[in-house]
Formats: structure tokens, sequence, C-alpha cells
């Protein structure tokens, strides 16, 4: 899909899609509050694929808490979970590496042996360290089969073979473990039939994702005592034999991530409220207030709302190593920020993708290793990006298309779902002015 959107200030309220790291693990709540018999609550596996009553954090009213369109990584949550609590031995995970580092640990707790299925191009490799966690604990795993065959007309190969049951007792992690791991084991915990303790050796690269599922776990009934050792580094005490119970209502946490686009697009001479934010959320986006406010915009945060209003913008300097979900929006109010701005430690190619694009879009932007350094302008020119597949190059386009003094032109826009479904939809919501070619 290529798009072309007409430069425009964005202004109104929107309301906050709902967080993926709540709504993945909102979803494997419920699932196994109904596998143990105790959901009094919604049921999880609705026949469309949502999960039913749920709502985003501070809605004023019931609804869906899921997204209209849900993410290639949602989906196959969702679609793993059936199958998991109703006893299936095999687990389709799709493209999405997320599912199968979540699921793995809950498998491991509910079942004897499971056969984790995907696309035959998945990238598993990069979570062979974490077999290794769980064969202490009494399991094992053995790899795939290599043969490519079809199932439902799609492609698939088995990735893994997971085999013996989970045992309680003390684990221990590095802290560079992914993230999605750790949330797994620690709702994987409460189900085995003694007490367990989780430990990490140094503090977590991303820590919000475990909290969130601690949060939730709390929310569904399980007793988890979080504490922090003498170094600052998190630990956990889970009694066994807990089950889950399912809440009357279900509340989704809205994303700062996502909403911090719109709100730089605030301050990019518009004025947007985002509702349905958390105040005090463990996400490390929620920062973006702090930045914006630091670059000169009016800032405002209500009860469950956000607001940012257009200022002259000033450059700052900032390291991005915490909150990479902010740099393609983040860059672009740099691009347009009066004097020198910088950003720094992150990602190369995301940063090589974000340069590209607002320098075809008339930015003066220099990346040196793993920062990006600006000399801002406070009107871009306009052009044309192909984001060559990486979404935050859309994200940084779309964001500057409110900057520009000729229409912008994004081929291959449609990326941007694998990040943010509906987000053109949202765009327009907003006042954005787009034509599909």
């Amino acid at each position: 899909m290529d798009i072309i959107l007409t430069p425009t200030k964005l202004k109104g309220s929107i309301d906050a899609r709902p967080w993926s790291v709540s709504s993945h693990l909102h979803s494997a709540a419920q699932h196994l509050a109904k596998a143990a018999g105790a959901s009094a609550g919604p049921d999880a596996s609705a026949a469309d694929g949502r999960t039913a009553g749920m709502r985003s954090e501070t809605a004023p009213t019931p609804g869906a808490s899921l997204p209209e369109s849900l993410s290639e990584d949602l989906e196959a949550t969702l679609r793993c979970l059936r199958a998991l609590t109703g006893g299936e031995p095999m687990l389709d995970c799709g493209k999405s590496v997320l599912t199968l580092t979540l699921l793995y640990p809950i498998a491991a707790a509910l079942r004897e042996k499971v056969a984790f299925v995907g696309d035959p191009e998945i990238n598993w490799e990069s979570i062979l360290p974490l077999f290794d966690v769980l064969r202490q604990h009494g399991t094992d795993h053995s790899r795939g089969s290599l043969k490519i065959r079809r199932r439902n007309r799609k492609r698939i190969r088995e990735i893994c073979i997971l085999s013996g049951r989970l045992k309680y007792g003390h684990f221990s992690l590095t802290g560079k473990e992914d993230p999605w791991f750790t949330a797994g084991l620690l709702m994987a915990l409460p189900l085995l039939e003694g007490n367990s303790s989780l430990r990490t050796t140094t503090m977590p690269q991303i820590n919000e994702i475990p909290i969130m599922a601690v949060d939730i776990l709390h929310q569904y009934g399980i007793a988890v005592r979080s504490t922090v050792d003498d170094y600052g580094y998190p630990s956990y005490e889970i009694a066994g034999s807990q089950s889950l119970h399912a809440p009357e209502n279900v509340r989704v946490e809205g994303d700062w991530g996502q909403a911090a686009f719109w709100l730089c697009c605030g301050a990019l001479g518009g004025n947007v409220t985002v509702r349905g934010l958390r105040a005090d959320s463990p996400q490390v986006s929620r920062q973006i207030l702090d930045k914006l406010h630091t670059m000169g915009a009016g800032t405002g945060l209500g009860e469950g709302s956000a607001n940012v209003t257009a200022a002259r913008l000033t450059g700052c300097n900032i390291n991005a190593g915490r909150i990479p979900d902010l740099v393609p929006i983040l860059a672009v109010a740099m691009a347009s920020a009066s004097g020198a701005s910088m950003l720094t430690d992150m990602n190369r190619p995301d940063l090589e993708s974000i340069q590209r694009a607002l320098i075809l879009l008339g930015g003066d932007v220099l990346l040196e290793e793993d920062k990006l350094d600006f000399r801002g302008k406070p009107v871009l020119t306009g052009g044309e990006v192909d984001p060559l597949g990486n979404p935050a190059a859309v994200l940084t386009a779309a964001g500057a298309s409110c900057i520009c003094a000729e229409p912008v032109l994004i081929r291959n826009a449609g990326i941007i779902n694998k990040y943010y479904p509906d987000f053109f939809r949202d765009f327009t919501a907003l006042g954005g002015r787009i034509r599909v070619l």
C-alpha cells in the first residue's frame, strides 16, 4: 500500500490502544483461569479470537479491550492459548517469537509433552538459552523436524518439542533473558505443586513486562511477593498450588508507546489528548511527557488522559536505550527543534531507517555509531520514503508530514500493521489527510 500524506497539524482526542503487553498477559491469565474451572468472569476464548469482557484502562463504559485489528503476535498468542488450555499437543506460533517465548514455560507447567510449530522462517535459535533454565527443573526439549509441511493451507515446520512437566523450586535468571520468558515463568510457577522463588543476578534490561505480569497475577487472585535484594535486583516468592480467578471486569492498560506518537504530533503544531492512559504505569514510554516538556512543549496529565500542545521546541540530548519505542517520533521532534539535538544508545538498523527517512524529507541528521545528531529545521521539504520493511521509518515519515511544506509519499506503508494495526485510521481521526494510491 502506497499513501500520500498532505501536511496537516493533528488536533483532537483519541482513545489509547490497549498495551500489547497487557493484552497478551491478560489473555494468558483468562485462559489459565478458565482451564482451572475457576473463571467466574468473562469467557477468554470467544469465537472471534478476541478476549471478551476486557476494556481499556479508565474507559468510561465496558467494551472490547482488544483492538479491532489484532497484531500477528497477539493472534498467535490467542491461537496457542486456545490450543494449550484445550489440551491440544501442537501449538502454532506462526511467525511470533514472542508467543513461543511467553508460552514455553506456561506449556511446561501444564502439559507433559507439547510440540511448537510455526513459520519455516521463524528465528527460534535466539531462545535456546532459555531452554536450559527449565531443563534444570524437570523439562527437556528436542529440536523439531526440519521438514516443511502444510497445515490449514499454511507452510509450517516443527520448531521444538517440549517434554517433561516443570517442577517447583528455585529459579535463577541473569537478567538478560527475554522479558517475555520471565513473564511466562511468573505465570507458570503458581500452577506448580510447591513453592518457588525467582531471582535475577543483574538488573534486567527491560523490567516493565515482568512487573505487569505480577500486577495481572494479583488481579487474578495469585499471591506473588516481589522484593529487591541489596543490589536492587528484583526477586519473587510464589506459592504453589494456586488457581487463577478472572475478575468480573478486566482492564487492559492503554499503550503509552503508541500514544507517544500522537502526543508528539501535538507538540508539532497541534493539540492532542490521548485517553485511557495510566498515570502510574510501569511503561517506560510514559517518559514521553517529560521528554516533550524538556523540549518546551505544553504537557498535561489528568485523570486517565494525557495532553500535549504545540510550542516552539528547543534541542536537547536524550539517551534512548530504555525507550526504543519513542525514538521514531522523538527523532521528528528533534529534526524540527531549534538548535542541536542528539539521540544516543539505539539499535543501529532502526537509526539508519530513521535517518534515511528524515534526510529524504529534508531533515539535517547525521548518524554516528549508535547516535543521531540533529540540526533542527522548523519546516521540512516533504518527499518520498520507502521504509524498506521497517515500521519505524513509516512512523518517522508520518510524523514528519506534520512539519513538511509538501506532501509525503510513503511506499509500502502497510508494513506499519506489524507494529500498529489501524495506524492510519487513527491518523485520520485526528485530522490527518491521507490518499491511498
